[in-house]
């Protein structure tokens, strides 16, 4: 049992990707006002104001990239980097605060408190040398990069469940056998970013330590339990980290308007379930990143499925309404993964 102990950025809900854009501030509004009503001794609620400094930054993005998000603060209206991914005059500082909230989330969670980095702009598809899909600075790069670099942990597994690969962390750490990055996502070949495939395992010494998982259309639980059952859990403990980084993503949900899997709210309690055990059983601190989700009216009880495990470990929850038996599909892509990734690991 830990105490879940959110953070925000002061200027989350001051970003803006535009009008009508999904990654919008009622993410952030949605989920604090259920979090303020449950403010006792399992939850806890805070801003942060504090910016990264430009050095941290660099640790993980090219100066280029830095120059670039910095530049967007001088802008009229809204810059576009993409089509997708947008800043308006808040941004720059807002991606700042994101990170240092993803430090802190690093640095203070431990045995008893765990810190969800409740912060806009999300992260994980922030390359090295550019922002994209809605992500500015990679939060959970940065602060995987600097833990190291400052030997405040060895060794880091992050776990990536967001609908959409963490295209960014994958790729910006992929030569770190430091840094074990795992993610389920929605198959490249249905959606967003078009990579994530089985084979992309790492490259150099990190070989073998980034586990792509990619799965079907309306893949649900069942095909979660199985891909953490299989492979996450065997690989993890194999790894032996000294922490745990996860990166949330309530897009995975059955009816999230830009998503494709089928992920119910029992389906995000399971995958809580697993990050306490993994956690417990290795002895080890945990924080939570916030990513995609883009149902409005559900982040609330999504949020309030995937913490309940974390805050209540021995409690029994509702089981899921369908029956747990992953599609072929899935298992066929768990062999596979297995076969790929068995020169690395005894699976």
């Amino acid at each position: 049992m830990v105490k879940i102990q959110f953070i925000s950025n002061s200027l989350a809900k001051k970003h803006s990707c535009g009008m009508f854009h999904p990654e919008s501030a009622q993410r952030i509004e949605v989920m604090e006002e259920w979090i303020l009503s449950q403010i006792d001794d399992n939850i806890g609620y805070d801003t942060l104001d504090q910016p990264a400094s430009m050095e941290e930054i660099l640790v993980t993005h090219s100066p280029s990239h830095y120059q670039l998000i910095e530049k967007s603060q001088d802008q009229t209206g809204h810059f576009y980097f993409d089509g997708d991914t947008a800043a308006n005059n808040y941004t720059f500082e807002a991606a700042l605060q994101a990170v240092a909230v993803g430090k802190k989330a690093m640095w203070e969670s431990n045995e008893k408190k765990s810190i969800f980095a409740l912060v806009r702009p999300p992260g994980h598809h922030a390359t090295r040398s550019s922002p994209g899909g809605f992500c500015i600075f990679n939060n959970i790069a940065v602060a995987s990069e600097l833990a190291l670099q400052q030997k405040k942990y060895q060794r880091i597994a992050i776990i990536d469940f967001d609908h959409h690969f963490g295209n960014g962390t994958a790729y910006t750490l992929e030569k770190n056998p430091n840094i074990l990055y795992v993610s389920t996502h929605a198959s490249p070949k249905i959606a967003y970013p078009g990579c994530g495939f089985l084979d992309e395992v790492g490259e150099g010494e990190g070989r073998g330590y980034n586990i792509p998982i990619p799965l079907w259309y309306k893949a649900s639980e069942a095909d979660l339990q199985a891909a953490f059952e299989q492979l996450i859990i065997p690989i993890v403990f194999q790894f032996k980290p000294d922490f745990l980084a996860v990166s949330v993503g309530f897009d995975a949900y059955e009816r999230d308007p830009i998503g494709v899997l089928g992920v119910t709210c029992e389906g995000f309690s399971m995958i809580g379930t697993f990050i306490h055990r993994i956690s417990s059983e290795l002895n080890i601190p945990f924080a939570n990143f916030l990513e995609g989700g883009y149902n409005i009216q559900m982040l609330p009880d999504l949020l309030s499925s995937y913490i309940s495990p974390l805050i209540h470990p021995d409690q029994e929850f509702p089981e899921s309404s369908r029956p747990l038996e992953p599609d072929n599909q899935t298992l066929t892509t768990l062999n596979q993964s297995k076969e790929i990734l068995s020169n690395y690991w005894e699976l």
